[in-house]
């Protein structure tokens, strides 16, 4: 309990306020058994908080936002471990949770966490032996909490709200608001799987684009879906250096991999216009340089401009231009925007977003998503997209991509892009999250949207 820190300061639109989960540090002195469980607890606990305060408040005098973290936090993990774990005894995570609470806030406080969290396990069906009861899948049912491994665990009532999607909401750990918002742009059904989608743990999928050097086949590789990845089924200590040994090979999901296949030919007017491979490239978001990567293995021949603003993946940049030597140039956006204006052919920009099509792997994005996040992420996605069109030559072309499914940071900001800075859409593609609990992992694949858009003129 105590290695899952707390702190008891403010955070914007974060749901939770105020309590704020930080994961457990590498490090700290865990075996790595423990270290493994205390990043589950901590991955699950902020997973299904909504979830948990939701059953917590049935059992509470005043609102749940109205309890000290040191309260929270113990009712959070508590009620983790007895609800979302097979192997932890219910006694023991309520005994656990209990003493840690006496030595953080006190005996009165001990007491509250020991009632609710018996309260909760209380909820739970059990068989005659005292094994919790599970179905062999969700039926967005007021008597079942769906989990992640595609079961879903039997209440001795029907707690959850009645309406589907408040419970679908309730029982999936995504704000409401959220789903509802899924329904007007998708559909009832699709919002619900979106949000149990949610609750699946994310596989690791590779990028293995057919090259010279190819992939060895693997016992720690399974096919996928999408004939260009595959599935990372090995020992975590594996990947590093199978990733070492083949740097045409990278960690990246189907989805996002799909938004750089966008810059293939395309149909323009009524024929088909071939598109001259792209000589300068510009990365203008680049992170860790994931994009970057795909970007230099499909245009060999292009020169390659890596944009970066934070220090730390300014430095994992440097590193991939020393794998690609020559290849790339690595510089902040401000640079590249005063020495390159109206000369790149490609203009590649991986946004800020609400991450709303990945909250499976981003745990802690489902409480920091809201209208007024999305408002000022739209501000910056057009600062961003209003840089790009100055950099690009005439006829060159701008990749805008998202990890969203908001309508508003995804086809609302390709429309804002053709209004106000004279682009053409070229084309686009939405894609909603596939797979989930229980799925295999070859079926599964993030949420996100990307669209090109070209200059006039070329």
């Amino acid at each position: 309990m105590d290695r899952l820190t707390i702190e008891c300061e403010r955070y914007p639109d974060f749901s939770l306020d105020p309590l704020i989960p930080h994961a457990p540090q590498n490090g700290s002195g865990l075996s790595e058994r423990d270290a493994a469980l205390a990043h589950a607890l901590y991955d699950t606990a902020v997973r299904r908080a909504i979830t948990i305060s939701r059953l917590a408040g049935g059992f509470l005098k005043q609102p749940w936002h109205g309890l000290e973290p040191s309260v929270q936090a113990p009712l959070l993990v508590g009620a983790t471990q007895f609800l979302f774990f097979d192997r932890v005894p219910t006694h023991a995570a309520i005994d656990e949770a209990v003493e840690w609470t006496k030595h953080a806030s006190g005996k009165g406080s001990s007491g509250l966490v020991n009632a609710v969290l018996r309260r909760i396990a209380g909820l739970v069906s059990r068989d005659a032996d005292g094994t919790p009861q599970r179905r062999p899948a969700w039926t967005n049912s007021r008597d079942q909490l769906p989990l992640a491994d595609g079961r879903a665990l039997v209440l001795t009532a029907p707690v959850l709200p009645g309406e589907e999607l408040s419970c679908a909401a309730v029982a999936t750990g995504i704000p409401k608001w959220q789903v509802d918002r899924w329904a007007d742009e998708f559909g009832a059904d699709d919002a619900i799987h979106i949000a149990w989608h949610t609750i699946a743990t994310g596989p690791t999928i590779l990028h293995t684009p057919t090259t010279p050097s190819g992939i060895p086949e693997s016992s720690s590789l399974a096919p996928h879906d999408s004939p260009a990845h595959r599935v990372f089924v090995g020992p975590r200590a594996g990947l590093a250096g199978l990733l070492a040994e083949h740097p045409d090979v990278w960690v990246q999901d189907p989805t996002a991999s799909a938004a750089i296949g966008l810059l293939a030919p395309t149909t323009r007017g009524t024929g088909f216009q071939p598109v001259s491979p792209p000589a300068r490239i510009v990365d203008l978001c680049a992170g860790r340089g994931t994009k970057t990567r795909q970007l230099l293995v499909k245009y060999p021949d292009a020169e390659v401009i890596a944009c970066e603003v934070n220090q730390d993946r300014l430095e994992d940049l440097h590193k991939l231009a020393r794998e690609f030597p020559g290849r790339v140039r690595v510089c902040r956006p401000e640079q590249v925007a005063e020495e390159l204006a109206g000369a790149c052919d490609v203009v590649v920009v991986d946004v800020p977003c609400s991450n709303s099509g990945v909250l499976a792997r981003r745990v802690e994005a489902r409480h920091r998503c809201s209208q007024q996040q999305v408002k000022r992420l739209n501000e910056q996605q057009q600062e961003i997209l209003t840089l790009a069109r100055g950099l690009l030559a005439p006829g060159g072309r701008l990749l805008y991509s998202t990890c969203s499914l908001e309508h508003a940071e995804n086809a609302e900001m390709a429309g804002w892009a053709t209004r106000a800075l004279g682009l053409t859409l070229e084309r686009e593609l939405l894609t909603l999250p596939s797979g989930g609990p229980g799925c295999a992992p070859s079926e599964y694949h993030d949420g996100g949207y990307a669209a090109v858009l070209r200059s006039s003129g070329g």
